[in-house]
């Protein structure tokens, strides 16, 4: 493989997968931890699952990653999971470059800080996370946290040119917009065999610059059939939006049962979600609301003839998908992957459940219906 892009999560796989497949490389296979990929194809993903590891079984699964010539690290926009254990362990073999930008998403780098919409990170919803919570927004400050004290601050017009002339620990580098993000990858393509490129799904896709490629992007089909959404996330966000879905008139479910799919069969779409937990969220606690709601969905599809499966949170990605062989062909929006599963008759669109203003839900299933 030419390049492999390793993951933390489903929804952070299919992501960078999708932004990959629109760079032109086409249909990107995206497999789950520890499988990899069969494809021939020059381009894979690896779900790595280690979201919610300890930070010791994170840096584990890093070092057993597969060889590749050049290899990406795709990491949460807003600073979530094992990351900084994850690049400490990728830079004792080699040096990691890391664009914490996701300007599509008002998710920038000034300063050595992450700030979505002008604010730290640390101080918006990733703050409230029920499992993990974001308790800095500089990533060189979690990365010292992590063990990883080779860890600096650079910007396109000053230190990164030098840093990368002579690579070495874990540069951290600034990004306010997708030109300044493709700038540093292309400038990353001149020593990416000996660098690795870490970041979220803006600096991923640019990283296709380096295997040559020439397919189309993704041309979405409109979707001929009801659409069930299914969101496992607690993210404010995710919420949010289906409660604004729930006032424009979308039937909204905390059961997948007969009536719900009456209900979807009739209306057309029906959104299943969790209930909102109360207090701490343990990992038990959260398989189990995964795994019920994954089988909720399977009973809907034995009912019901879908045209298309939206599901929210990586981790309702991963139990309603399971293992099954993936291939993303593009995508839809930001963060929003087509995902073509095997056993799905349906496509299946994923997203992070962090993403998205309040009316994104309700604009994506208008998409998914526009002839």
């Amino acid at each position: 493989m030419e390049l492999l892009v390793a993951a933390d999560d489903r929804t952070g796989a299919f992501e960078s997968a999708a932004v990959l497949a629109d760079h032109g490389t086409g249909p990107v296979a995206v497999t789950a931890w520890p499988r990899t990929s069969a494809s021939e194809r020059p381009i894979g993903v690896l779900d790595l699952g280690t979201r919610h590891l300890s930070p010791a079984d994170a840096a584990d699964r890093v070092d057993d990653l597969p060889d590749a010539t050049f290899h990406a690290h795709k990491i949460d926009s807003t600073l979530r999971g094992n990351w900084p254990t994850e690049l400490a362990a990728r830079a004792r073999t080699k040096p990691v470059l890391l664009v914490p930008s996701l300007p599509s998403l008002g998710r920038t780098c000034e300063g050595g800080v992450v700030l979505e919409l002008g604010r730290p990170v640390h101080e918006g919803n990733a703050a409230t996370d029920v499992r993990r919570a974001v308790r800095t927004s500089r990533p060189v400050e979690a990365l010292l946290q992590a063990g990883q004290h080779d860890a600096s601050e650079v910007t396109v017009r000053d230190g990164l040119d030098a840093w990368l002339a002579s690579p070495h620990g874990v540069a951290v580098v600034d990004a306010v917009d997708d030109d300044e993000i493709d700038e540093i990858v292309a400038r990353w393509t001149e020593h990416a065999a000996d660098v690795v490129l870490a970041g979220t799904s803006a600096a991923v896709g640019a990283a296709a610059a380096v295997v040559a490629h020439d397919d189309d992007a993704l041309d979405v089909p409109p979707v001929d059939g009801p659409v069930l959404v299914v969101c496992g996330s607690v993210h404010p966000a995710s919420r949010r939006q289906i409660d604004f879905a729930e006032r424009r008139g979308i039937p909204v479910s905390s059961i997948a049962d007969d009536i719900a799919a009456r209900q979807l069969q009739r209306e057309g779409t029906l959104v299943i979600a969790t209930e909102i937990p109360v207090g701490d969220v343990d990992e038990p606690m959260a398989v189990a609301a995964a795994s019920a709601l994954a089988r909720g969905v399977h009973d809907i599809r034995r009912h019901v003839e879908l045209g298309a499966i939206v599901i929210l949170g990586g981790d309702t990605a991963t139990a309603v998908i399971g293992d099954a062989d993936v291939e993303v062909l593009g995508s839809l929006g930001p963060g929003e992957a087509w995902v073509d599963a095997a056993g799905f008759d349906a496509p299946i669109v994923t997203r992070s459940g962090g993403f998205g203003a309040d009316h994104a839900l309700v604009d994506l299933l208008d998409r998914l219906r526009r002839p």
